[in-house]
């Protein structure tokens, strides 16, 4: 399940990150894993609060979950222009050591974003890790025409949503703003 060893993630200055490239050479999604300074009993109230998520992630606007499914609603701006997206998925989890969003419908299309804890330092700490796969180039005409001008781009989208997903959880679970 995690990519990224205890001992790896205790040695690090600060997040790891690996970058998936698909067959294409094209990047297809990311992981990335950091130390959080709160135990995992904590960094699981958090993450299995996927209904908070709004109040937390970067880019989340709405959550509305029924059961084991959620509808996000996303959004974000360049320039002048807004574009909003919503995507439908069920949440897969196996507590207390992971969560995964796995996309049902909507965009972006093929997105699988996922969580996984770990101890660390005796359960003082936790070993948090975070992936996110999806399809880039279904999230609508404002990114299809940014990405055309601005190929280079495409490489930092995965990684930034992982780094996003596991500082926004870390914040929460450590009561940092």
């Amino acid at each position: 399940m995690h990519r990224f060893s205890a001992d790896d993630v205790l040695a690090a200055s600060g997040p790891l990150i690996e970058a998936r490239l698909g067959a294409d050479g094209l990047p297809r999604g990311a992981v990335a894993a950091a130390r959080v300074a709160a135990p995992p009993a904590r960094v699981w109230e958090v993450v299995a609060d996927v209904g908070g998520y709004a109040t937390r992630v970067p880019m989340i606007h709405r959550v509305h979950l029924a059961g084991d499914r959620v509808t996000v609603n996303l959004g974000f701006k360049v320039s002048l222009f807004s574009v909003g997206f919503q995507f439908v998925a069920d949440v897969e989890h196996e507590a207390p050591r992971s969560l995964t969003l796995r996309g049902v419908s909507g965009e972006p299309r093929g997105l699988r974003l996922g969580l996984a804890l770990a101890p660390l330092a005796g359960g003082a700490e936790t070993l948090l890790e975070a992936s996110a796969e999806f399809d880039l180039l279904s999230v609508g005409w404002l990114a299809k025409y940014f990405l055309k001008h601005h190929p280079e781009i495409q490489y930092g989208v995965f990684p930034g949503v992982a780094l996003s997903l596991i500082d926004s959880m870390a914040r929460a679970a450590e009561g940092r703003r």
